[in-house]
């Protein structure tokens, strides 16, 4: 069974995601969503593994109803707030892993949204983050088009909540380096398939996604160096990210 589907890259973190957790059960094991949405990623794995507690952080009021009615007699807490600044604000505590999924591209301060992720982080744990680029590249709608020309334009003067700019693979890297992290892996995924699963019947969901993401990771194999321009092609760039270990 995929754990979601209709996106490769969030299949593929939940998978690496399941594959932590069931190594370290039956200890606990514990999540930050940074942007949660819905949460509805996560529906699956929290009731195949009741030893994950999960906190997601979510500055809509009506995604965060859902995600709190989605994810109920689960191991779950939400908190309604921006993901800046989040430890000692909205979390005490630091976590194994800290996700962030479709995110970053509707982030204004992104550095400081980074640096809330690390800070977050045990010294021994991982952040998964994904962001997109078909809202740029290759925008479906009017609305998109016209979030990419106001969303900035609004950002400027303090609202946010429309806000969508490519990530540029140099700027995302140099985030990384200011904040302290290192990469420990990166892929590239949702090709086309991603507007074909659409059209998949629902009883073949999930074995499409299987199949697709099989195809990608695949790809990921033959040696194709990404950049900026490859994000026609794939339209999520996917990485896993650790704290620098101080040197001694």
């Amino acid at each position: 069974m995929v754990l979601a589907t209709g996106n490769a890259a969030k299949v593929y973190c939940l998978n690496w995601l399941e594959a932590a957790i069931t190594a370290r059960a039956p200890a606990p094991f514990t999540i930050l969503d940074m942007g949660c949405g819905r949460a509805g990623a996560f529906v699956r794995l929290l009731s195949l593994y009741p030893q994950v507690s999960y906190v997601g952080i979510e500055p809509s009021a009506p995604a965060c109803e859902a995600a709190r009615q989605q994810l109920a007699g689960r191991n779950a807490v939400i908190h309604q707030g921006w993901a800046y600044d989040v430890a000692g604000r909205l979390v005490q505590e630091q976590f194994d892993a800290v996700i962030s999924f479709s995110v970053l591209e509707h982030v204004v301060q992104r550095q400081r949204y980074v640096d809330s992720m690390r800070d977050c982080l045990k010294d021994d744990g991982h952040i998964l983050i994904n962001y997109d680029a078909g809202h740029f590249v290759a925008p479906a709608t009017t609305r998109e088009r016209l979030k990419n020309l106001i969303g900035p334009l609004l950002a400027a003067v303090g609202i946010e909540r429309y806000y969508q700019r490519f990530v540029r693979e140099d700027d995302f890297r140099q985030m990384v380096r200011s904040a302290g992290l290192h990469i420990v892996e990166d892929k590239f995924f949702n090709t086309r398939l991603k507007g074909v699963h659409k059209h998949i019947p629902a009883e073949y969901a999930d074995e499409h996604m299987q199949r697709w993401l099989d195809y990608e990771l695949w790809l990921n194999t033959l040696g194709i160096r990404y950049d900026d321009a490859r994000a026609r092609t794939w339209f999520s760039r996917n990485f896993i990210l650790q704290k620098e270990t101080p040197s001694p």
